[in-house]
Parts: C-alpha cells; sequence; structure tokens
C-alpha cells in the first residue's frame, strides 16, 4: 500500500479484524474504487438521514388491476378474523 500512512486507525483495525474471505472483498472493492477514481468517476457517501430501513425487502409497484386476479379465490367467511382462522385450522370450512 503506497499511502499507508494516510489510512487512518480506525480503518487500519477494522481490517486487521476482517475473515480472509471478506479481505479478498475488501480488495476488489478497493480496485472498483481506484478505477472508477482513474475514470474520474464521483464517488459520494450517501447521507443517511434515518438509519432504520422504511422496508426489508425491495418493493414493486403494480397496478390495481393486477388485484382483480384474487376477488372471489377465497371461500366465503363469516367477517369474525379470529373464529375464521380457527374453523381454517381446525378443519370446519
Amino acid at each position: 500500500m503506497k499511502h499507508a500512512s494516510r489510512i487512518n486507525a480506525d480503518l487500519t483495525l477494522l481490517l486487521t479484524e476482517l475473515p480472509p474471505e471478506s479481505v479478498l472483498v475488501l480488495e476488489q472493492f478497493a480496485r472498483f474504487l481506484r478505477e472508477q477514481a482513474r475514470l474520474g468517476q464521483r464517488i459520494e457517501v450517501a447521507q443517511e438521514k434515518d438509519k432504520r430501513q422504511p422496508y426489508l425487502y425491495p418493493t414493486v409497484a403494480a397496478p390495481a388491476k393486477s388485484l382483480d386476479d384474487l376477488i372471489g379465490i377465497m371461500p366465503p367467511v363469516g367477517g369474525d378474523a379470529l373464529e375464521d382462522s380457527e374453523a381454517l385450522y381446525d378443519g370446519n370450512s
């Protein structure tokens, strides 16, 4: 590493604690960053306003019309969610 003195102590500590397989990934990422810099591509750090993720899974927008196929596939139920779910699990429906 040519500029090892420019790496701060926190980063050095993180690097020394990485398992071997992570070092390979880190090396690939560093090569990617170097290539981006060589090409003049700007790398920006995302500023997080809220650390919590609003969704755990990616969402895909779908038109409301796609719900039409779901109409009528459920058997008729009485409207009491607890009673209906118990009936489904007990096999009474």
